[in-house]
């Protein structure tokens, strides 16, 4: 079950039939350290037990959905569940693809890094226009690892994938709703309701019918991510042993607080 008291860094909202989950760091444009990286592996698993709750909707606190991980070259890269960061990955990921209640997003600003992974791996993803979508991983000395390498050639076809991912490319979330990897662009401040809408109409539906649905369009989808992911995963992890590795986090940390908030390049998830 969902308890707010068993997560500092995701606020629980019950609404009725539907929950709101928020990344809640909003002072570091919702980035995911430590504390929310371990919280988040465990999120989806704890909400499939939730048997009241039929429809999920996640969203960002402040202006950024999710600026992806969190840069601070002082981050150690330590859990708080026992599995390695790397094994957390593999948890968000098969959690988000396994949960059984339909998760609408409403990206309320920027989704990079596991953002974007968290943005497109939502049943539904409404977002503001103007916003910035990508995975930057490379930028920093990793492979695409923790989702987006196995989940966007599925969604935005293997071209597309490659024109994102193999440069870390950052595009606004007009081009990420053309290419299909979100949904639908909600101007004028209402992302969110329209998050909450669309959650309502489907809560009122039978449970049996909607869940057995996205069960079976998500039965090929996890197929294909299972083949890969491994893989993608094994490859970021021997990155990340790499001392290279830790310095290019130092210099895309320092742009980030001479940006000052202002244009500040993704960070990987």
């Amino acid at each position: 079950m969902l308890s707010q008291e068993n997560y500092r860094t995701i606020r629980i909202e019950p609404r009725g039939p539907v929950t709101v989950l928020t990344l809640n760091r909003p002072e570091r444009r919702n980035a995911v350290d430590d504390v929310m990286h371990s919280e988040l592996s465990r999120l989806f698993r704890d909400a499939r037990r939730c048997a009241d709750v039929e429809v999920f909707v996640l969203t960002g606190a402040g202006e950024a959905f999710c600026s992806g991980g969190d840069t601070d070259p002082d981050r150690p890269y330590a859990s708080a569940t026992g599995l390695t960061p790397i094994q957390e990955a593999a948890e968000i990921v098969y959690g988000l693809l396994e949960l059984d209640q339909p998760l609408i997003a409403a990206v309320n600003g920027d989704a990079t890094g596991l953002g974007a992974l968290l943005a497109s791996a939502a049943d539904v993803s409404f977002a503001v226009p103007g916003a910035r979508f990508g995975d930057a991983h490379v930028q920093v000395g990793l492979p695409a690892g923790n989702g987006p390498a196995a989940l966007w050639p599925l969604l935005a076809g293997p071209q597309r994938a490659k024109r994102l991912l193999l440069g870390g490319e950052i595009v606004g979330t007009e081009q990420a709703v053309a290419w299909g990897l979100l949904h639908e662009l909600v101007p004028d401040g209402r992302v969110l309701d329209a998050a909450l809408e669309l959650a309502g109409r489907w809560a009122r539906l039978p449970r049996a019918a909607v869940r057995g649905t996205k069960a079976v369009i998500n039965t090929a989808v996890r197929a294909a991510v299972a083949q890969v992911l491994p893989l993608s995963l094994a490859l970021e992890e021997q990155a990340m042993a790499d001392p290279a590795f830790r310095e290019r986090l130092a210099a895309a940390h320092e742009e980030r607080r001479r940006a000052a908030g202002l244009s500040r390049p993704a960070a990987p998830g």
